[in-house]
């Protein structure tokens, strides 16, 4: 095992209980009910990743942070700029992503959904099942909330400023890090500034192949808040992504096709700039806790293909604003919190194709689309209710959406509402035992391209023409279809579980808390991008004109059914700590019989780490199974054929971390990824995953 290590004291130095006392504290959920509440009490299933987690894992990109984050999956293959993620089973725009509360709202067939270096995270929060009733469009599946690091997560006690620097390589992609971050702390005013910079290379797949993936990624943060007085305060936020790539134009490709046309890369361009100002207003008043936010992001993805030559681009452009308030009162023996709140946000999107007479670019259609949404949620808390034992938590929330997309190139607009309910609750007889269900509907409006999509889809050789000019076969296109009947995605979800949690279990000062549960969602007009792919009869003989590969088009699967069982554990004590899940999810398509595209396999997954304070280290180990998985395909017939099909694995990998005492404020973080170079790969990809990986951090850290 590779040594390195988080902070700790030696054992019987009071400066190391309290720092083994904090790892034990509460994890506390906010993104669950828009209140803080403690996520062993939330009646559903929500993962809270810290800043400890996040420095004790030294991740390269977001997947890498969340891979053992039950329901939570990575499609799109081991590329940044490609990674797509789903949440129990619903991928694409069914899970909403916020960064810093602003709306991620870039889509695109072939690129990722969203552009973060993990290095600028000080937490994250996974939110499992619907979460409509408070977010609106996109929580079908849940949300993936990623908060930026502030100063708090990097100050040292006693300290009202600092900095830090960080560089760090991995050998998987020969990819460098190198960082710089101050922060302060003055008391009506924190603020932290960071830059950062990675440069990385192809990456050596398990099989022993390499994917092309050029990187140089430059990020930074600059962020702050002042508290105007005791109850107001102001806070504003820039955060940047700037990713030159040297890949292929479809960032989940691999290639390899034989053909020199295909088989080529191109310069990409990626860019994400989010901007947030937000108020708090907190007087002496229960009555009051309000939030106001507003927030803008850009994200463009520009490519140049310098062989033809010819540039094209996408831009998103998300421009929102949202406001809620908590009052606190009590109801006779009922604490009640009341939060009330409204959101409005809009869609641009643009696209760029200089080969184009015109400039429009072909599948990327002008549009845009508008919310609006007000929402009212009631948080009811109950010691002994009804005479029985121990404390009730009932959680109601409603909220209604109004929204409308329309396209340059289409006459009127597209206009729809909705009501979103959710009811949930949560029971605990007992301190350490607790049992929680919930209804819930959800819904995901229709996004401008699955109404306006038209153009070349791709292109690929003519089944019989070559160019011997040209030395490659002449290409024919599948063109998309625009579908402007596509119909809401509308859900409804039922859950129930059970939780413990116990203290001073084996040892004294440790906690072990544990939720398992079962969900399963009815699905209505499930929104589905289905690629006929076929040449015309036509493109087999003379003239071999006219000649398509065929269409690609959205539409509606009339009714369709997901169902699942999630688990989850944490154990820490003074000495050791575990972390445990279990995800399994299956899903069928009831008109056909086929199993939907969005599923994973079976996952378990384990971590295991050992403090040693002797030695100021922390060692750990991470496993991961995943069982074998098929996935199949009505054949019209009243049969099925193999669609999909991969193979069990299991990667391990081991980790340290240390922070020397004679060298203060010196910290090294080491590891070995997927120790065994196991061949995997992931249901979505068609190609293996990166194979073992040797990478070290290493931080100095200062202030005063």
């Amino acid at each position: 095992m590779a040594l390195s290590g988080v902070a700790s004291a030696q054992a019987g130095d009071p400066a190391g209980e309290a720092f083994e006392a904090e790892q034990r504290q509460e994890i506390v959920t906010v993104y669950g009910t828009s209140n803080p509440l403690p996520a062993f009490e939330y009646p559903g299933q929500v993962s809270v990743i810290t800043n400890d987690d996040i420095e004790l894992r030294a991740p390269s990109t977001v997947s890498d942070l969340l891979r053992d984050v039950p329901g939570l999956a990575f499609s799109g293959g081991p590329r940044r700029t490609g990674e797509v993620p789903s949440l129990r089973g619903f991928s694409g725009q069914n899970v909403l992503i916020l960064l810093d509360g602003a709306r991620q709202s870039f889509t695109s067939a072939h690129d990722g959904r969203f552009f973060v270096d993990p290095a600028l995270l000080g937490s994250v929060e996974v939110v499992r099942g619907p979460a409509s009733a408070l977010y609106g469009s996109g929580a079908v599946g849940g949300v993936l909330a990623l908060e930026s690091a502030d100063a708090e997560d990097l100050l040292r006690d006693g300290e009202s400023w600092g900095a830090r620097l960080r560089a760090g390589y991995q050998s998987v992609n020969e990819e460098t890090l190198t960082s710089f971050t101050a922060y302060t702390n003055t008391g009506a005013f924190d603020g932290l500034a960071s830059i950062g910079l990675r440069q990385s290379g192809d990456i050596k797949l398990g099989d022993g192949s390499t994917l092309p993936s050029d990187d140089e990624i430059m990020t930074g943060l600059i962020k702050g808040r002042y508290d105007v007085t005791d109850a107001l305060s102001l806070e504003a936020s820039w955060q940047r992504f700037d990713n030159s790539a040297f890949e292929p134009n479809n960032g989940q490709g691999t290639l390899g096709t034989g053909d020199s046309v295909l088989d080529r890369n191109v310069d990409k361009d990626i860019t994400t700039d989010t901007y947030r100002l937000g108020a708090g207003f907190n007087p002496v008043s229960d009555m009051i806790d309000a939030h106001l936010t507003a927030y803008q992001t850009i994200t463009e993805v520009e490519e140049f293909d310098a062989t033809v030559p010819r540039s094209i681009s996408r831009e998103i452009e998300t421009t929102g604003l949202s406001a809620r308030n908590a009052s606190r009162f009590d109801l006779g023996p009922v604490q009640t919190t009341i939060t009330i709140g409204a959101d409005w946000y809009r869609d641009e999107q643009s696209g760029f194709d200089s080969a184009a007479a015109d400039g429009v670019r072909g599948g990327v259609p002008d549009a845009e689309s508008e919310f609006m949404g007000l929402f009212a949620q009631l948080e009811l808390v109950t010691e002994h209710p009804l005479g029985l034992p121990g404390e009730l938590i009932v959680i109601p929330g409603l909220r209604h959406d109004e929204f409308s997309s329309e396209s340059s190139s289409v006459t009127g607009k597209n206009e729809d509402d909705a009501f979103s309910p959710r009811i949930a609750a949560s029971y605990g007889p007992v301190g350490w035992f607790r049992i929680f269900g919930s209804y819930a509907e959800g819904f995901r409006a229709q996004s401008v391209n699955e109404l306006y999509l038209d153009g070349t889809h791709f292109e690929v050789p003519h089944p019989v023409l070559f160019n011997p000019g040209m030395g490659s076969f002449v290409f024919v296109t599948n063109e998309f279809i625009p579908n402007a009947g596509v119909k809401p995605e509308k859900t409804e979800t039922v859950e129930f579980g059970a939780g413990l949690d116990f203290q001073d279990l084996v040892a004294s000062g440790d906690r072990l808390q544990a939720k398992l549960s079962w969900y399963q969602s009815d699905v209505e007009d499930l929104i589905n991008l289905s690629v006929d792919f076929a040449y015309d009869g036509t493109c087999f003989a003379p003239p071999f004109f006219p000649c398509t590969a065929g269409t690609t088009r959205s539409a509606n699967v009339a009714s369709a059914e997901l169902e699942g069982v999630e688990g989850e554990l944490r154990y820490d004590s003074d000495r050791s700590y575990v972390r445990a899940s279990y995800t399994s999810i299956e899903g069928t398509d009831l008109v056909t019989g086929s199993d939907l595209g969005t599923l994973t396999p079976d996952r378990v997954a384990l971590d295991l780490g050992l403090k040693a304070h002797e030695w100021d280290a922390i060692f750990g180990l991470r496993i991961q199974h995943a069982s074998d998985f098929t996935r199949r395909e009505s054949d019209g017939a009243g049969g099925f054929t193999v669609a999909e099909t991969r193979d069990a694995y299991t990667v391990a990998d081991v980790y340290a971390s240390w922070t020397p005492g004679f060298a203060n404020g010196a910290r090294i973080d080491a590891g070995i990824d997927n120790v065994f170079d196991e061949r995997f790969e992931r249901v979505f990809e068609g190609v293996y995953q990166p194979g073992r990986n040797y990478k070290i951090a290493a931080s100095w850290q200062f202030g005063g």
